[in-house]
C-alpha cells in the first residue's frame, strides 16, 4: 500500500534549493552524484537497467541514495528497488554531463560549464510526481554542478578513454527528504530540444549507449527521458 503524501511543497517533500542537506551544498552533491553513476560500468549502470536490479550499486553514502534517471528513452523504464530508510533520496530529472574525456575539442572548464548550460537551456518540459502528487516550482532546482575530477573506468558507458579527467554537470534535480516505510512511486520525465547541428546531437549519434535513442533524436531533434520508480523503503 503507497504511503500518499497529504500537502506538496518543497517544504515537505524536497529540501529547500538553500539548504545544505548533511552539510554539504546542492552543486557538490551534484558533483558527488555525476562520480556516483559515471564510475560504474556499463554492464553494471543503474541509468542502463531498465528493472532496478543495478539500483543498489554503490551505494556507499549513509545518507543519501542515488536514484538514476536514463540515456534517453524510447519506451518509459519502470524500475522496482528497495531503499534503506531514514535515507533522503538524491536524482536529476534530467542533467547534462560535459567533460574532457568525452568534448575533446573543448580546453577549458568555462567551456565544459557552457555546453552544459546550453543543453539544459533547451528543455521543453520537466514533470516529477511521488506518490501520485506532482511537484511544483521545479524551476527552482536548477544546479550547476561545482568542477570535479572523474575517474572514468573500464567499459564506461560513454566509451571513453579510461582514467582522470576533469568534469561538470548541469540540470534539474530532486533531493526528497526520507520517506516513510513502506511503498512509493517516483515518476519523473523530460523533453530537451536537440538541433541537428549540435554537438551533443552528434555525440549521441555516436555513442552506443543511446542506442535507438539516437534514431528518434536525429528524426524529431528531440530527448525524451521517462522513468518510474517502484520503491520499497524498509
Amino acid at each position: 500500500m503507497k504511503h500518499p503524501i497529504a500537502k506538496i511543497s518543497p517544504e515537505t517533500i524536497m529540501y529547500p534549493r538553500s539548504y545544505q542537506p548533511f552539510g554539504k551544498s546542492w552543486e557538490k552533491w551534484a558533483a558527488t552524484w555525476c562520480n556516483w553513476l559515471l564510475s560504474i560500468p556499463k554492464d553494471k549502470n543503474p541509468a542502463v537497467d531498465e528493472t532496478g536490479e543495478n539500483s543498489p550499486q554503490n551505494q556507499d553514502d549513509t545518507n543519501v541514495w542515488f536514484l538514476a534517471g536514463s540515456f534517453g528513452n524510447t519506451l518509459p523504464v519502470k524500475r522496482k528497488c528497495t531503499v534503506p530508510k531514514s535515507r533522503a533520496l538524491l536524482f536529476p530529472i534530467a542533467n547534462k554531463e560535459d567533460s574532457f574525456a568525452e568534448d575533446q575539442d573543448l580546453i577549458y572548464e568555462e567551456e565544459l560549464a557552457l555546453r552544459a548550460r546550453k543543453s539544459m537551456d533547451r528543455l521543453i518540459c520537466l514533470e516529477l510526481m511521488v506518490d501520485g502528487k506532482k511537484l511544483p516550482n521545479l524551476n527552482e532546482y536548477r544546479v550547476m554542478s561545482d568542477f570535479f575530477d572523474l575517474v572514468f573506468p573500464e567499459n564506461n558507458v560513454y566509451d571513453v578513454k579510461v582514467g582522470l579527467t576533469r568534469a561538470v554537470c548541469d540540470g534539474y534535480w530532486a533531493f526528497l527528504r526520507p520517506l516513510s516505510v513502506g511503498s512509493h512511486e517516483i515518476y519523473f520525465s523530460a523533453k530537451i530540444f536537440l538541433p541537428k547541428d549540435d554537438q551533443v546531437t552528434k555525440q549521441i549519434k555516436n555513442r552506443s549507449i543511446y542506442g535507438p535513442v539516437a534514431e528518434e533524436v536525429d528524426k524529431k531533434s528531440k530527448l525524451s527521458i521517462e522513468v518510474t520508480y517502484e520503491l520499497e523503503v524498509d
